[in-house]
C-alpha cells in the first residue's frame, strides 16, 4: 500500500539543493576568472606507475605503504582514494578521506578529494559545498575545476561545464580524467584524433573502460565515413497529444506505458522508458532501441556494430546502429536519426524502447492517470542563450523542482524518512519503486556497510529490506510499505555516482509528470481522485 500527500520534507530538500546550487554557481565563476599557472607533475612513483597501468589494487597497497612511511604525504592519500574509487570501494575511500581531513590541516587538495568522493556517493549537494570551500583556498586547482564541471553538467549548465573543462585541461595536460572529460565536450568529428592520441599511452583506466574507448573511436570513424543531414523534426500541430497503452514492465508486474511509432512507415510498439540512455558517441541519436527482427522489417541497414548494455541477468547483447529515414509519432515527424538495434527478445511483447531523447526540445507531460503524453513548446530562451547552454528557469517554471541529468537520465532528489537525502532515477520501465541494497541497509541500520557496495553486475547482489519508508520528492510525499531492493549498480556506473533508488510505475502511475529536459526541471502533480494504490 502506498499513499501520497504534500511533501514538507521534499520542500526542505529542494531548498537545500537550490541554496547549494547558488553557492556552486558563484564559486564556479570565481574559478574561471582566476589567473592560474600551468601544473607540472613530478617523476611518477611506483604507485603512480601501477595506477597508470590500471593495476588499481596494487596501486592502493603501494599508496597505503607510502602513507604509513610518511603520513604527511597528501599525494599518497589522494592516490589511495582514487585507486579505491576505481575499484568501486567507495565506503573505504570515504573513510580514508575522513581520516586525511581530520588529521591534516585543511587544504584545497584534500577538500576537492572529499568533494570527489561525495559526488561519487550520490551527494552532489554536499560535493558542491565542499568544492566551493576548496575554491576559496585555491581557485587554480584543476581537479576542483573538474569537479565543478561535473556538477555543472548534472545541473544542466552545459556551457559552464565546457568552459571549466577547457580551463582544467589547459592547466593540466597530464591528468587523464580531465583530458577524457574534456574530449567528451568536442564535436564528434574532432574527438577522433583526440581519442587516437589518448589511446596511444596508458591512462589509468581498467580493461572495460579502455575497450569502450576503443570501440567509441571505431564507431566515430564509421560515422564520419558517411556524412548525412542532421536529425531534424517537423511539428505538424502544437501541442501534440498522444495516447498510450500499457504493457507488462521489464522488471515488475505493474504495466509500463507503450506508444505506437512509425519507423520508415512501419508501426512498432515501443514502451516509454525514461531510464534508457543510449550514450552513443555520434550525433543525431533518436533514443529508440528496437529488436533486430523489427529493424529488418523496417529496412534499417547497419552503420556499425556494437554491444548494447543490459541490466540484471540479461547482460550485454550484440546489436548495431542504423539511421532511420523517418520516425513518426503523433504530430511529430523526425528525419535522419540514429536508432539502436539489438538482438534477442524482451521479457514482454514490445518491439523496443523509446526514451525521452527525441523530446528534449519540448515540455513533456506524462499524464499517467489519463494515459496521455503531451508535447508543448518550452518557454523561449533569453536573448543570446542556446539550448545546449546553461539552465534558465522561466517565471512560469518557478514551481518546478531542479533535478540532475546524465544524458537523458533524470535523477530526482528524494528525502527518505525525513533524514536521508538520496538520488533516485525516474524509471518508467520498472514496475515498483525500489531502493539499492546499500541505501536500504543505511536507512534500516543508520550506517553504510561495504558488504552491500560491490556486487556482481550480472544481477547477483546482497539483498536488504528497509521495510516501510516515507519518500519525499518534487513537492510530494509517499509512504511505501515493504519497499524492495534492487541492484542499481549499472545505473550507478552510467551516472558515475551512486543511484540509491528507482522511482518506478507503482509511484508514477498516480501522478502527472511535467519534464523540461533542456533545463533539468520537473513538476509532479497528484490528484486524489486519480485513485491511490
Amino acid at each position: 500500500m502506498s499513499r501520497f500527500r504534500d511533501g514538507s520534507g521534499s520542500a526542505r530538500l529542494r531548498a537545500g539543493v537550490y541554496l547549494v546550487s547558488g553557492l556552486f554557481w558563484v564559486s564556479a565563476q570565481s574559478v574561471m576568472a582566476a589567473n592560474c599557472a600551468i601544473v607540472h607533475h613530478g617523476t611518477p612513483t611506483e604507485a603512480d606507475t601501477a595506477y597508470q597501468a590500471g593495476e588499481f589494487a596494487k596501486a592502493a597497497e603501494l599508496y597505503k605503504a607510502a602513507l604509513a612511511k610518511g603520513p604527511e604525504s597528501v599525494d599518497a592519500g589522494i592516490g589511495l582514494v582514487h585507486s579505491l574509487l576505481r575499484q568501486q570501494r567507495v565506503v573505504e575511500a570515504s573513510d580514508v578521506v575522513r581520516g586525511l581531513v581530520d588529521k591534516k590541516p585543511t587544504t584545497a587538495a584534500l577538500l576537492t578529494l572529499r568533494a570527489e568522493v561525495e559526488l561519487r556517493q550520490g551527494e552532489p549537494w554536499s560535493a558542491a559545498e565542499t568544492a566551493s570551500a576548496s575554491a576559496k583556498l585555491d581557485p587554480c586547482n584543476p581537479r576542483t575545476m573538474l569537479t565543478f564541471a561535473r556538477l555543472a553538467e548534472l545541473n544542466s549548465r552545459h556551457a559552464t561545464a565546457r568552459k571549466l573543462l577547457a580551463s582544467a585541461h589547459q592547466l593540466d595536460l597530464e591528468d587523464a580524467e580531465i583530458r577524457a572529460a574534456w574530449m567528451e565536450t568536442l564535436p564528434a568529428a574532432e574527438r577522433i584524433p583526440q581519442l587516437e592520441a589518448y589511446l596511444s599511452a596508458s591512462r589509468g583506466e581498467d580493461a572495460e573502460t579502455l575497450s569502450d574507448r576503443k570501440a567509441e573511436m571505431e564507431e566515430l570513424k564509421k560515422w564520419a565515413e558517411e556524412p548525412r543531414p542532421p536529425c531534424s523534426v517537423t511539428v505538424k500541430a502544437a501541442p501534440v497529444v498522444i495516447s498510450f497503452g500499457s504493457i507488462r514492465s521489464m522488471r515488475g508486474d505493474v504495466p509500463s506505458p507503450v506508444v505506437d511509432v512509425r519507423v520508415n512507415h512501419q508501426i512498432v510498439h515501443l514502451w516509454f522508458d525514461t531510464s534508457y540512455n543510449a550514450r552513443l558517441p555520434i550525433e543525431g541519436v533518436s533514443g529508440l532501441l528496437v529488436l533486430k527482427a523489427a529493424a529488418e522489417h523496417m529496412g534499417l541497414k547497419p552503420l556499425f556494430e556494437n554491444m548494447v548494455p543490459g541490466t540484471g541477468p540479461q547482460g550485454p547483447r550484440k546489436g548495431y546502429v542504423a539511421y532511420a529515414d523517418s520516425i513518426e509519432l503523433g504530430g511529430l515527424e523526425f528525419h535522419n536519426c540514429a536508432v539502436q538495434v539489438m538482438e534477442g527478445l524482451f521479457g514482454n511483447d514490445g518491439d523496443g524502447i523509446i526514451s525521452t531523447n527525441l523530446f528534449s526540445d519540448f515540455l513533456l507531460t506524462l499524464d499517467f492517470p489519463a494515459h496521455k503524453l503531451m508535447l508543448e513548446p518550452l518557454p523561449p530562451l533569453p536573448e543570446g542563450a542556446s539550448a545546449n547552454g546553461d539552465r534558465t528557469v522561466a517565471p512560469e517554471m518557478k514551481d518546478y523542482t531542479q533535478v540532475y541529468r546524465v544524458g537523458t537520465d533524470v535523477m530526482v532528489p528524494v528525502m527518505v524518512n525525513r533524514k536521508f537525502p538520496k538520488l533516485f532515477l525516474m524509471d518508467t520501465a520498472v514496475g515498483f519503486t525500489m531502493l539499492s541494497p546499500e541505501a536500504a541497509h543505511e536507512i534500516a541500520e543508520g550506517h553504510k556497510d561495504r558488504v552491500y557496495e560491490v556486487r556482481d553486475l550480472n544481477g547477483t547482489d546482497a539483498r536488504f529490506s528497509a521495510g516501510d519508508v516515507q519518500l519525499s520528492f518534487a513537492g510530494l510525499t509517499q509512504n511505501v510499505t515493504h519497499i524492495a531492493s534492487y541492484d542499481t549498480s549499472r545505473f550507478t556506473a552510467d551516472a558515475a555516482m551512486q543511484i540509491s533508488g528507482l522511482l518506478g510505475n507503482s509511484t508514477l502511475r498516480d501522478v502527472t509528470v511535467h519534464l523540461d529536459l533542456r533545463d533539468g526541471l520537473v513538476k509532479m502533480d497528484y490528484k486524489s481522485n486519480a485513485g491511490a494504490h
